[in-house]
C-alpha cells in the first residue's frame, strides 16, 4: 500500500489541506463551502487549530492520521522558533510523523512555479513577495505585518476604506452599498478591529464587500491606490530582472487581479499567473520530486 502523504498550506485565517494516497487519488479540504481553521505562531491558538483540523479530518479523512509525512507550508513561519511552534502543533495532531514546515511563501513558489524562476506575491489578508531562483526563495523586503505594512493587503484596503467612510471621504453612494443608509457604526467597528483576537482578518473581511462595487470609480481608486503602493515596495527591493515576470495567490490577488495586473503593468511587471489556492500546484511539485 502507498504510504499518505498529506500537504497543508495553512493561513492564519484558515487552512487548505491534500490527503495524498497515491498516483490516483487525492482528496482537497475543505469541501466547498467549509472552512477549516488556520494558525498562525505569531499570535494564533494552537488549540483551536489542532481541535477544529483532527475533528474535520475524522470525520472526512481518518486514513489521513496514518500519514508518516506531513509536509506544511504556513504563514507567519519566517523564523526557526515560529516553524518549531508550527511543528509543535502538528506533532499534536501526527504525533507519529515526520513532520516539515517552510514559509507560505515558498509554497506559493513552489505551487505556481514548479521549479521556474519569477517574482511570488502572496495578497490576501496580508502581503508577502520573494524571488524564487527554480530552487531557492529569496526575501529582501521585510513582511512588517498588518499594522506597520502589509501594503496591498486584504487588511490595508479595509483599513482605507473605514477611514474613508469614517473621515468622509468615501462618497454617499458606496458608502450606502457598504454599510446602509446610516453609515458605519463607529462603536461596532472599533469593537470589531481593536477586541478582536484576529483584527487583520476583520480588516480584511470589509475588503470581500467591494468586489461588487468595481464599477465604482471610488473603488477602483482606493484599490489601486493601495496595489501601487505595493508595487513600489517591489520596486524598491527586487531588481528589474528579478520582477520582471510575478505569480500571485491570495483572495485578494484573485478577487482583484485585472487591477493588480494593471498596476503591476505600470511599473514594468507582467502578471503572469494568478491562483486562488497554491495547494493543487504544490501537491504536482511533490508528486515530480518524489519520481526523480
Amino acid at each position: 500500500m502507498t504510504p499518505v502523504q498529506v500537504i497543508g498550506e495553512v493561513g492564519g485565517s484558515s487552512s487548505r489541506w491534500a490527503v495524498v494516497h497515491g498516483p490516483d487519488l487525492v482528496e482537497l479540504f475543505p469541501a466547498k463551502g467549509d472552512t477549516l481553521p488556520g494558525f498562525n505562531p505569531l499570535n494564533g491558538d494552537a488549540t483551536l487549530f489542532a481541535e477544529g483540523l483532527t475533528t474535520y479530518l475524522m470525520e472526512r479523512s481518518p486514513g489521513a492520521f496514518r500519514a508518516p509525512e506531513v509536509l506544511v507550508y504556513g504563514a507567519g513561519c519566517g523564523s526557526a522558533d515560529r516553524k518549531a511552534r508550527m511543528a509543535s502543533a502538528l506533532a499534536g495532531i501526527w504525533p507519529s510523523a515526520r513532520v516539515e514546515v517552510e514559509t507560505d511563501l515558498l509554497g506559493a513558489a513552489r505551487g505556481l512555479l514548479g521549479t521556474e524562476q519569477g517574482l511570488v506575491l502572496i495578497l490576501g489578508t496580508g502581503m508577502n513577495a520573494g524571488h524564487f531562483d527554480g530552487r531557492q526563495l529569496f526575501r529582501p523586503m521585510p513582511s512588517l505585518g498588518w499594522v506597520l505594512g502589509d501594503e496591498g493587503s486584504g487588511a490595508d484596503i479595509g483599513r482605507t476604506m473605514l477611514q474613508d467612510a469614517f473621515y468622509r471621504r468615501m462618497p454617499q453612494a458606496v458608502s450606502e452599498a457598504l454599510f446602509g443608509a446610516d453609515g458605519p457604526d463607529l462603536d461596532h467597528v472599533l469593537q470589531e478591529v481593536h477586541r478582536s483576537p484576529f483584527p487583520a482578518r476583520a480588516l480584511a473581511s470589509r475588503t470581500a464587500l467591494l468586489a461588487p462595487l468595481l464599477h465604482e470609480t471610488y473603488v477602483i481608486d482606493l484599490v489601486r491606490s493601495r496595489f501601487h503602493a505595493m508595487a513600489e515596495l517591489l520596486v524598491t527591493f527586487f531588481t528589474p530582472e528579478q520582477r520582471a515576470s510575478v505569480v500571485a495567490t491570495g483572495s485578494v490577488a484573485w478577487g482583484f487581479r485585472e487591477l493588480l495586473a494593471d498596476c503591476l503593468l505600470d511599473r514594468g511587471m507582467t502578471l503572469t499567473a494568478v491562483e486562488r489556492d497554491p495547494l493543487p500546484g504544490l501537491v504536482r511539485f511533490h508528486r515530480t520530486s518524489s519520481d526523480r
